[in-house]
């Protein structure tokens, strides 16, 4: 067949490959292989994967904040300041408020003044965001600093315009633990008072502190980072089992699609794993039908060859035989032979009507029965069929019943076809129903149809009446009935057979029909 032929060529190869024989499934392609390596990240994940990002997230995300002090440690400005001190012992006032000015531009945030030799504030340099001020007490007069810190809040520094004793060691002592940082060297001296004075830089400690990391933030961050590889995870399981079922989807409608010939076309194999053996498996199930199917056609095209055949041959032994026997009746014969003859006529009127019917029912499976359907009058041609076997009837002692109303009953039919829907009916009833001498023959309606019944008193169908027959009548009858669109129904039991008739026309929902 052209699709089959049309397939890939590993489909080509698999299909010349002995039935049952399978490859050998590669545990790297399989999906075992590959859902064992989502459960094994899955397992994985919180012990190895969790600590691997947590430090990728401290190495490379937390360093990457810019984590120095702007104006660096306590020790780096107070070592700073101490060393100025310590080189400006030689240099003049003027030299001194010079280099101030320089520290006070690299550090603008910091206050800075000098105190000279005599303990007056000769000079002072004042930081972003500070504000001076001055305010005299009686005959003290302080300068007043007032600091904005990061975190809005204010602080005040004194700083007195003539240092004595008691103010010295004041500041002194409240510059350890204060904000802003206060560092006190003596020029020339550092620690030692050298008589030349002494500078003073304050420095707001939150630009010396470590900035600390906003560990709200990092944890959203590192839930997010978290969230994408679970994201991931299940994105990926989600892919993996719609590949899946896409992959069965599809082999069921194949199986739902039947081809031309109600047989399933082939899939294509797209990978060798569970399913693509799954395929392999169904592809070998529909060339098997395919060749089945084609068995089978050529034996019911032998069978009926050999009917049309054996059908043929035997009608002229048997066209011999009854001219020999219709000799026979014109000699003289004993009672014994005229009724041994009378037998044999009536087994060859048999077997005439057995080829008879092997020729019908080879046409119609054949579709050469040519059925010529015209709207009859069914109840004129069941009157003229019921006049024919009425001789047979009464020989064989029947009890005859007819009611048919005069009203004609019109249905599409072929008239020859129903003629001998008719012969088949009565003659199985003469041979099948004869103990129970009887036959019926009436309408009745059924399903708002006026529907043809004919009965019998015989035995049954499901009873062993000890006569042997091919069931080609009522095979006949079937295919006639349904070539024609007629509807038959078949009430069978211990008192009978009802067969009903009945046109197709306008039922709908009938079940029973055959």
């Amino acid at each position: 067949m052209t699709w089959w032929r049309s397939g890939s060529r590993k489909a080509k190869k698999r299909q010349e490959e002995k039935p049952g024989k399978k490859k050998k499934l590669r545990f790297g392609r399989s999906l075992m292989s590959r859902y064992m390596f989502l459960i094994l990240a899955a397992v994985l994940f919180v012990p190895v994967v969790l600590p691997i990002t947590s430090i990728i997230y401290v190495v490379v995300v937390s360093n990457g904040y810019n984590n120095d002090a702007p104006y660096g440690d306590v020790n780096h400005i107070s070592n700073l300041w101490s060393k100025e001190a310590m080189k400006l012992g030689d240099a003049s006032s003027t030299e001194i408020d010079q280099r101030i000015k320089q520290l006070h531009n690299k550090y603008p945030k910091s206050s800075m003044y000098r105190v000279d030799e005599r303990g007056d504030t000769s000079f002072m340099l004042v930081g972003e965001g500070v504000t001076l001020s001055e305010v005299s007490s009686g005959d003290t007069t302080m300068k007043t600093l007032r600091w904005t810190m990061d975190d809005e809040k204010t602080i005040v520094t004194q700083v007195p315009t003539v240092w004595d004793a008691a103010s010295t060691l004041q500041f002194m002592k409240e510059a350890t633990y204060r904000d802003p940082l206060t560092v006190v060297s003596f020029i020339e001296g550092g620690d030692q008072d050298k008589g030349k004075g002494f500078m003073v830089i304050e420095v707001p400690r939150y630009l010396m502190q470590k900035q600390q990391n906003n560990w709200p933030m990092e944890l959203l961050y590192l839930g997010l980072f978290m969230g994408i590889i679970f994201l991931f995870f299940i994105l990926m399981s989600i892919l993996f089992f719609a590949r899946i079922r896409k992959r069965l989807v599809r082999l069921q409608t194949a199986m739902m699609a039947p081809g031309k010939e109600g047989i399933p076309l082939p899939v294509d194999i797209r990978r060798e794993d569970e399913i693509g053996h799954l395929e392999e498996s169904f592809n070998d199930m529909v060339r098997q039908l395919t060749d089945s199917r084609q068995r089978e056609r050529e034996e019911e095209q032998l069978r009926k060859r050999l009917i049309a055949g054996l059908s043929h041959d035997l009608r002229t032994p048997l066209t011999v035989i009854r001219g020999h026997m219709h000799a026979l009746h014109k000699e003289e014969l004993s009672h014994t032979g005229n009724s041994s003859l009378l037998r044999m006529e009536a087994k060859m009127e048999d077997l005439g009507g057995l080829i008879d019917n092997m020729l019908s029912y080879n046409l119609l499976t054949s579709g050469k029965y040519t059925l010529k359907l015209a709207e009859k009058d069914m109840l004129r041609i069941v009157r003229e069929a019921a006049a024919a076997w009425y001789p047979v009837w009464e020989k064989e002692q029947f009890d005859i019943d007819i009611d048919l109303p005069d009203e004609p009953l019109l249905w599409q039919v072929d008239e020859q076809g129903v003629r001998r829907i008719l012969d088949n009916l009565f003659q199985n009833i003469i041979r099948y129903a004869a103990t129970g001498k009887y036959i019926g023959i009436s309408t009745e309606q059924i399903q708002g149809q006026t529907a043809l019944l004919i009965q019998d008193h015989g035995p049954g169908m499901l009873e062993d009446t000890g006569t042997k027959g091919t069931g080609l009548g009522l095979s006949i009858v079937d295919l006639l009935v349904r070539e024609m669109g007629l509807r038959k129904k078949v009430d069978s039991s211990a008192q009978g057979v009802r067969i009903y008739l009945y046109s197709g026309t306008g039922v709908k929902g009938d079940k029973t029909h055959f």
